[in-house]
């Protein structure tokens, strides 16, 4: 049995390790991108109760740059 031959979404290069959905309106944010980087906010609160808050740059903005569900501040992710 050889263990270093992995596929499908295992593999390390697969997309679904880089990318995350906007939690209000599940557009795909790529966290590789480098363009992109700038369009993506996250709540450091929500991250550590292990809620992955990450929000586009349109629902930022929408919200205030406050997140809706703890209400602290959103943080730019570079």
């Amino acid at each position: 049995m050889t263990g270093g031959l992995l596929r499908g979404v295992n593999k390390s290069g697969h997309r679904g390790w880089t990318t995350e959905k906007c939690i209000l309106c599940a557009t795909t944010l790529d966290f590789l991108q480098g363009y992109d980087l700038k369009n993506i906010y996250y709540c450091p609160r929500c991250l550590e109760s292990r809620v992955k808050a990450y929000f586009c740059a349109a629902d930022a903005r929408k919200v205030h740059y406050k997140c809706p569900f703890c209400g602290s501040e959103l943080k730019p992710y570079y």
